[in-house]
């Protein structure tokens, strides 16, 4: 007896399809899910729990200056915290979940078009890619993305081949999710037009008009909460440099983190090119690059914005792909090549798993917490970069901090990631008389901090002249000075 014939025999058709998507999903909500909470929220993090812990008002105020286009996501993180709370664990489980259900959606995807082998393939790789356990465990909305954007392929393909209305309202609120989780997902808009073009000549023309409709109602359902966005990118990256050929060429190791599971994934997709429903590859394929392409070019011609993560929901696509190409194996090798993949990345997996960041927030916050008294003053520095060792240091001291000395005006009262400093040091610090400062190393040009040379020219004189140093710790990324006021004699 044949495996196909004993595999149809131990199980029926409907338990076959329930599996093929089923178990990439528990696979990967337990890959993910494993040490979920041990990173400590990096910078980006700590940003979202800064806006969702605000009020809904302030939370669209905060839009209106920057990360308009997250508004959405952290309206959903606003809600969830109300409920489960802002501990790490907490915050990143929705994360968890979406990957998990991503996992199934690149399978269903994978089945779709090549069975139900290279459904439960698809998403086994994707399972175990060591870029699916990093965005899982992100307070950000880029796992939502690669969910709603391989959700919206597959529902697309369904539209196309069965026009019905309700299979195009179903694509049009998977465009609107998609766009609410990330905005830049919206550019796989452009690989879903040339697969309405193409597969409407095919089923029929009036498909194309259909999608039109679909995709312009989905747009223009998440416009209103993430327009403010749009135009931003100077303010929100300007960190970040405009990408280079080389930056393009090496895209999919920005993409994958990891460059060899990387190349093996695009390897198999490249393979699948040459299996039967080619056109079905070539039009995934389409989906995937005209997105690298049109972010590119906005990069070049607009504002940098090419960030490997930004693209975080091509990689489904490419494990529907990747399983397309293993199911022509027998299934126990096809296991195995997934095993060897998954070993293949363990490194990366153990890599992922630390700190996300070079700033260690609970550390700092840790070395305050120990030495802290009754009336202690507090200054952070630097202010105005993207260090924000305020935010971090505020997620893990809460009310225990010291009184912020220099402060006027915090995040809150801003709509802002960044607080005012007062411009009169001696007003401000007054007759405190142990000063904490909190220095984080500067990020460019590259240095490390010392106890004040991140600090302004008035606080930095006041320090030299009227306090002693009397203890300084050094943790990652921070710099942490302990300031008195010597006894008057």
């Amino acid at each position: 007896m044949t495996t196909a014939k004993l595999s149809r025999r131990l199980a029926p058709g409907w338990v076959r399809v329930q599996i093929c998507w089923l178990v990439p999903a528990v696979v990967t909500w337990l890959v993910v899910g494993y040490e979920a909470a041990r990173p400590q929220p990096w910078r980006d993090e700590i940003a979202s729990w800064s806006a969702a812990t605000r009020t809904v008002p302030e939370i669209f105020a905060l839009g209106r200056h920057i990360d308009g286009v997250l508004v959405p996501y952290y309206l959903f993180l606003h809600w969830w915290i109300g409920w489960h709370g802002d501990s790490v664990t907490a915050m990143r489980i929705p994360s968890v979940f979406a990957m998990a259900a991503a996992a199934a959606a690149a399978a269903l995807l994978a089945r779709r078009f090549w069975g139900n082998k290279a459904g439960l393939l698809a998403g086994l790789v994707f399972a175990v890619l060591p870029v699916v356990s990093r965005y899982g465990q992100e307070i950000r909305g880029y796992a939502f993305a690669g969910l709603f954007a391989t959700l919206a392929t597959l529902a697309l393909s369904s539209a196309l081949e069965r026009s019905q209305w309700w299979r195009w309202l179903l694509y049009g609120v998977c465009v609107a999710l998609m766009g609410a989780s990330h905005l830049v997902a919206l550019l796989i808009l452009g690989g879903h037009l040339v697969m309405a073009i193409v597969l409407s000549w095919w089923f029929g023309r009036w498909r194309l008009l259909w999608w039109l409709l679909a995709a312009a109602g989905g747009v223009v359902a998440v416009l209103p909460l993430t327009s403010r966005g749009i135009g931003q990118q100077s303010a929100q990256l300007s960190w970040l440099d405009p990408a280079t050929p080389a930056s393009l060429a090496n895209v999919g190791t920005a993409i994958f983190i990891a460059p060899l599971t990387g190349g093996v994934v695009a390897g198999l997709a490249i393979a699948a090119l040459w299996r039967e429903r080619a056109a079905a590859a070539v039009l995934l394929w389409v989906s995937v690059l005209l997105p690298v392409g049109l972010l590119y070019a906005y990069d070049q011609l607009v504002a940098p914005i090419f960030v490997g993560r930004y693209l975080m929901f091509c990689v489904p696509l490419l494990c529907a792909l990747a399983g397309a190409a293993l199911s022509v194996l027998r299934l126990p090798v096809a296991a195995l090549a997934v095993v060897a993949l998954a070993a293949i990345g363990l490194p990366t997996q153990a890599l992922v798993r630390r700190d996300h960041s070079p700033f260690n927030y609970q550390a700092a916050a840790q070395v305050i917490r120990n030495g802290e008294r009754p009336g202690d003053g507090i200054v952070y520095e630097p202010r105005d970069d993207w260090q924000t060792p305020d935010l971090g240091l505020g997620y893990y001291l809460r009310d225990r901090a010291p009184r912020d000395l220099l402060l006027t005006s915090d995040q809150v009262d801003n709509a802002s990631l960044w607080a005012t400093e007062c411009p009169d040091e001696i007003k401000c610090i007054g007759n405190t008389n142990r000063i904490w400062v909190v220095a984080a190393d500067n990020l460019d040009p590259p240095f490390r901090a010392t106890p004040t040379n991140q600090l302004g020219y008035g606080t930095k004189a006041l320090l030299n002249a009227y306090f002693i140093p009397i203890v300084t710790y050094r943790v990652e990324g921070f710099t942490i000075a302990l300031f008195v006021r010597p006894p008057v004699v």
